[in-house]
């Protein structure tokens, strides 16, 4: 792969990585809480907690880890090829914002799923 194509492919994943961190953290919740639900799950423990809010805890301060990583990668650093920018600053700042956004995703989208039962049954 070519300087250039890399350099493209950063253009583009880079501000989408924190949305993507956001994407896997909301999957994994719906995921854990299916899961709990489907295989009756939902009352057992792990580590003397409730099994669905450790599993969510974990994911959540595992997405808050990544997001921190990715913002603390944005430090504005340029990148150059030859006598052309191939990397604007706007795109590392565009990625910073969007891991703080998804860092106040995934804890407002953590929160009900912590407090809310995994599963809910209608009429009883």
């Amino acid at each position: 792969m070519s300087a250039l194509a890399a350099s493209a492919a950063r253009a583009v994943i880079w501000p989408a990585a924190g949305l993507l961190v956001w994407a896997a953290h909301f999957a994994g919740i719906y995921a854990v809480h299916a899961h709990a639900c489907e295989r009756g799950l939902a009352a057992r423990s792990l580590l003397g907690l409730p099994w669905v809010a450790t599993l969510v805890m974990a994911l959540t301060a595992l997405a808050l880890v990544a997001l921190a990583t990715l913002f603390a990668l944005a430090r504005p650093v340029r990148t150059t090829f030859g006598d052309k920018d191939t990397e604007p600053d706007f795109t590392r700042w565009f990625g910073a914002a969007a891991c703080i956004v998804a860092g106040f995703a995934v804890l407002f989208e953590a929160v009900p799923a912590l407090v809310l039962p995994a599963c809910w049954q209608a009429g009883g």
